[in-house]
């Protein structure tokens, strides 16, 4: 609340309860001028799959006839897709999700209005070694339309810890071995090819050990908090800050800097 965000974004798993009603009532402060979005997590599908009460919950409240979409917001787009569940939202590439995502991104890059491509999701496409490993079908599947319709940020779930990887290339020879394209840190200038990967499942449940760090992987810790992300520089500028929910210390930041579109 002390940030007064624009938009805030959750990526998956939501509530843990039966019912959303708590969860609605915890979030409602930030839940204000359609400015929540969300991103479907497991357990916010119940267990049968042919009685999705809490899910119904999710997409009455935010009004969404699918649990993928996407929306704009200044110069930036935003899409949301649903990967807790192949069998629940298919996402393999004859998936309706799949076209859906193939379009989308197609027509968010060829638009001259948008600088900023962030996807949201709730499975890793790519973790360190801890509780959930990333997913090969997602990187195989998706990965490559991000770095041909230039996503810039990839937001995920699932894992409850953070980690940045550096901007990621898929990897056609071997998919969970990305290729790093930039081995800056913090500031990356120009446009980096391929997107930055940020798990940051650091709501508020127990926060999951690493057992290792994976090459592509830049920064990773165990902390609650959340991402703070500002576009300025007349929305040139992408400026990330995780802050600790503790004293709002801020844990990691990273910048992305590119030129302008030329209309």
């Amino acid at each position: 609340m002390e940030k007064k965000p624009e938009l805030v974004i959750a990526t998956g798993d939501l509530s843990y309860s039966k019912s959303a009603d708590c969860w609605f009532n915890v979030v409602s402060p930030l839940d204000t001028d359609g400015r929540l979005k969300i991103a479907i997590g497991e357990h916010d599908i119940d267990d049968n799959l042919d009685n999705l009460t809490r899910f119904n919950q999710y997409m009455r409240h935010f009004n969404l006839t699918k649990p993928y979409y996407s929306f704009n917001y200044q110069n930036a787009h935003f899409l949301a897709t649903a990967t807790a569940k192949n069998e629940a939202f298919p996402y393999a590439n004859d998936s309706e999700q799949y076209r859906f995502v193939n379009e989308d991104l197609k027509n968010a890059s060829e638009n001259k209005d948008i600088e900023w491509i962030i996807v949201y999701s709730f499975r890793p496409f790519y973790s360190s070694n801890t509780t959930h490993p990333g997913l090969d079908e997602l990187q195989d599947i998706y990965h490559p339309l991000f770095d041909k319709y230039g996503v810039d940020l990839v937001l995920q779930g699932h894992n409850h810890n953070y980690q940045r990887t550096f901007p990621l290339k898929y990897n056609v020879k071997s998919g969970d071995d990305p290729i790093i394209t930039d081995k800056h840190t913090r500031e990356y200038s120009p446009d980096p090819e391929g997107p930055i990967f940020v798990t940051v499942g650091t709501g508020g449940e127990d926060l999951y050990n690493f057992t290792g760090s994976k090459p592509y992987i830049f920064e990773q810790f165990q902390r609650h908090g959340f991402l703070n992300v500002d576009i300025t520089n007349n929305g040139n500028n992408l400026t990330a800050t995780f802050y600790e929910n503790r004293d709002m210390t801020g844990k990691d930041h990273f910048s992305i800097l590119k030129q302008a579109k030329i209309k």
